[in-house]
């Protein structure tokens, strides 16, 4: 970030007829067959609302539309359904998750399209498969105009808010599409340096946010959506819970979500809320907690972590529903079974079906093709993609050594049947292959999008090959994931002795697995990682340099060397990898700041003030660019906008002790020595070394002919730096009065 701007001054430190119309939504449907997912879904999205109410279609099993239902849908991300009670858990006793089963329904078997936090949600909420939508891991952004359950709801009239616990699921990454609020509100400036997939905020945080918008809002039909992160590792509780729980693990973790959960369910029970709302209870994914090897999750798609918890509790006036449902089913038909109970029509391409017909049949129908994916380990680890369906009660996943389950007599999967089974085995394989082929977009069957001209001409004009040798393998290729594992969890340890601080241990590791396979590409950016906080850039450009010549497109790549070269010295070579950077992922804020941090510091005033204006576009709450936009006005005499800039910059961080002095600074220029007092003297209580804050309220004090006071705040600003010659200088003008 900016700071000393200028020189030795007080700004130191600084949108005809019903059969017509239902002609042309015909003409649309069809069209939904041959448009790709992304295009159909700006076209359809703005004629949602009208369709459906000229369609209404069947409401629940009263017959009568349920349009004025609110809903509310829980995620608690992490979540495997038998460390539940309600599921059968002799592990932890979870009560308040289980009261929300009186007066629902409990589905058993239900299973994630993937055991990733974003790819999962987006399909959750757009019921469309991870390979049709194109979000198929963390980072990854959704194409605007998406429909999904909150576009349509607020088409219908709902007012429509998200509450997130998780980074992951950040408005930047397209899940805000269709709510009036989406509150993610996460300081990427206090959380400088921590990999994005642990920042997080309380649980308990969430829901009270989500409790204030209830109270103001839940006057009206609305669709609420409450994520909670707090079972992601690493494990974080409240202080006051921490020291009654024996240990920090998952079951202490996953107690405290009970807890806050209880507390908001009690506030649903007494403001009358649940009995008039349908809710939603669920997760994203499990977590492995070592089974088959795995610690966390996204690399296997065993049912740890593909088996989630979902319970439907019904409004008081419906029903009466069955209290159990054994039936497959999978996150994907969760939002046509809302849309359907509130006598909604399901939009063309969401690819689920409704779970209400679950509920009146005596006998099974036919068993549902239930589709798992993981691409983490091709993207991060250079094994194979894994792919699985489940029919019923067996499984199979697609590796390069197959697997086949029967998960009625091994849910802990541990005995393949593949060799036994073959035959069985190859026509589930040919299930899997025929949906692929049936629900994949255009786009997707073309493969991933051309690399733009601008991209192209940037990496050439670098010394890079424009196509990634990474992205450019099959995605069957290499080897199968369990091959790796033991390696896969080596850096899974060294990446827990990073967030600890532990870097030359972690680098060890990793230096370890790089000497037995030289092509593991996250490891080593995550080598050159630890290397930049250790102060030894030119061996982290070293290593980002080697990461980019085997996958140029990378653009965390590219910002991690642009930061390394700043630091050396090299603004020139900053610059160009910053700017492919974003012309690669153009919401990649952390490029933006930086990129607007050096035209500051090149006092390229006007090119700074653009990027850090377009910035707010994309993070309307980014500290960096409210900072920097509120230091140059204060600069330039702009009193209002950068008063403005600096409030929201402290909003964004509160404990930021350089914009309490930039924000006195202006106040000093404007001759208000009140509030520059008192911004200064707040920033030195933040930080007591901060040597421009002294030297700040040393010349307010000066200025209100209080020298005494001056000369005690210039000594302090010279006791937090002897080299500042500017505190020095006023020190002895004093003295010699």
């Amino acid at each position: 970030m900016a700071k000393n701007i200028g020189g030795p001054t007080a700004l130191e430190g600084v949108t005809s007829s019903v059969s017509s119309f239902r002609n042309a939504v015909q003409l649309l449907l069809a069209l939904g067959e041959l448009m790709p997912f992304k295009t159909y879904g700006r076209v359809v999205a703005c004629l949602i609302g009208i369709t459906c109410e000229l369609c209404p279609g069947s409401a629940g099993f009263s017959g009568e539309p349920q349009s004025s239902t609110s809903v509310i849908l829980i995620s608690v991300d992490t979540l495997r359904a038998d460390r539940l009670s309600c599921y059968g858990s002799r592990r932890a006793q979870t009560p308040h998750i289980d009261a929300i089963t009186r007066g629902g329904t409990l589905f058993s078997e239900v299973s994630a399209q993937a055991p990733l936090t974003l790819p999962s949600h987006v399909s959750l909420l757009t019921s469309t498969y991870p390979f049709a939508n194109g979000i198929e891991d963390n980072g990854e952004q959704l194409a605007p105009g998406a429909v999904t359950l909150a576009t349509v709801l607020k088409l219908r009239g709902y007012r429509t808010a998200a509450f997130v616990g998780g980074f992951v699921l950040d408005r930047r990454f397209g899940l805000s599409q269709g709510f009036d609020v989406y509150e993610s509100p996460f300081d990427l400036h206090r959380e400088a340096g921590r990999d994005p997939g642990e920042i997080k905020r309380l649980g308990a945080d969430v829901t009270q946010a989500a409790t204030q918008w209830l109270r103001e809002n839940s006057g009206a039909p609305f669709f609420l959506f409450l994520h909670l992160y707090d079972l992601h590792t690493p494990y974080r509780l409240p202080a006051s819970v921490q020291a009654r729980s024996r240990s920090l693990d998952y079951e202490a973790v996953l107690g405290y979500v009970d807890s806050v959960l209880g507390q908001f369910w009690e506030f649903l029970v007494q403001q009358g809320i649940a009995s008039r709302s349908l809710i939603v209870f669920t997760s994203d994914h499990g977590e492995s907690l070592g089974d088959h090897g795995e610690s966390t999750h996204g690399y296997f798609i065993y049912q740890s972590t593909l088996r989630v918890p979902l319970v439907i509790h019904w409004p008081a006036t419906a029903g009466p529903f069955v209290s159990r449902v054994d039936e497959p089913a999978s996150l994907l038909d969760v939002a046509p079974t809302v849309l359907q109970f509130l006598g909604a029509p399901k939009p063309n391409q969401f690819q689920g079906r409704s779970l209400l017909g679950l509920l009146s049949q005596k006998t099974p129908g036919p068993a549902e093709e239930i589709y798992g994916e993981s691409l983490y380990g091709r993207a991060h680890f250079g094994t194979s993609s894994l792919r699985c369906l489940r029919l019923g009660r067996y499984k199979y996943i697609e590796a390069p050594r197959p697997e086949l389950f029967d998960l009625t007599p091994d849910p802990g999967e541990a005995h393949n049947l593949y060799a036994a089974r073959r035959s069985f085995a190859l026509t589930l394989r040919e299930r899997l292959l025929s949906l692929r082929s049936r629900f994949q977009s255009t786009a997707a069957r073309e493969g991933s999008p051309a690399v733009s001209p601008e991209v192209m001409e940037r990496l050439n004009s670098l010394g890079y090959m424009a196509v990634s040798g990474a992205r450019g393998a099959p995605p069957d290729s290499g080897p199968d994931p369990k091959d790796r594992i033991a390696s896969y969890e080596k850096y899974g340890h060294a990446i827990t002795l990073a967030s600890a601080g532990r870097l030359k241990e972690a680098n060890l590791t990793l230096t370890r697995l790089l000497a037995e396979d030289p092509d593991l590409l996250d490891v080593r950016l995550s080598l050159g990682l630890n290397q930049q906080k250790l102060g030894q850039h030119a061996e982290a450009a070293q290593n980002f340099r080697k990461v980019l010549k085997k996958d140029p497109l990378s653009a965390l790549s590219h910002y991690d060397l642009a930061v390394s070269d700043w630091e050396l010295h090299q603004p020139d070579n900053a610059v160009n990898e910053l700017r492919l950077a974003l012309a690669i992922e153009p919401y990649y804020t952390h490029a933006e700041e930086l990129l607007g941090t050096i035209w500051l510091q090149q006092k390229r005033y006007d090119q700074a003030r653009a990027q850090f204006s377009h910035l707010l576009t994309l993070d309307p709450d980014n500290y960096a660019a409210h900072y920097n936009l509120g230091a140059l006005a204060t600069l330039e005499g702009q009193w209002e906008d950068g008063e403005r800039h600096l409030r929201a910059a402290l909003k964004s961080d509160p404990q930021s002790a350089e914009a309490h002095n930039t924000l006195g600074s202006l106040y000093l220029r404007r001759q208000d020595l009140l509030r520059a007092r008192d911004e200064f003297t707040a920033a030195i209580r933040l930080d007591p070394k901060f040597a421009w804050g002294h030297y700040n309220l040393g010349l307010t004090f000066h200025q209100q002919k209080r020298d005494a006071e001056a000369a005690r705040e210039f000594h302090a600003a010279l006791e937090a730096d002897p080299q500042f010659r500017a505190a020095r200088i006023a020190l002895d003008r004093l003295e010699h009065r």
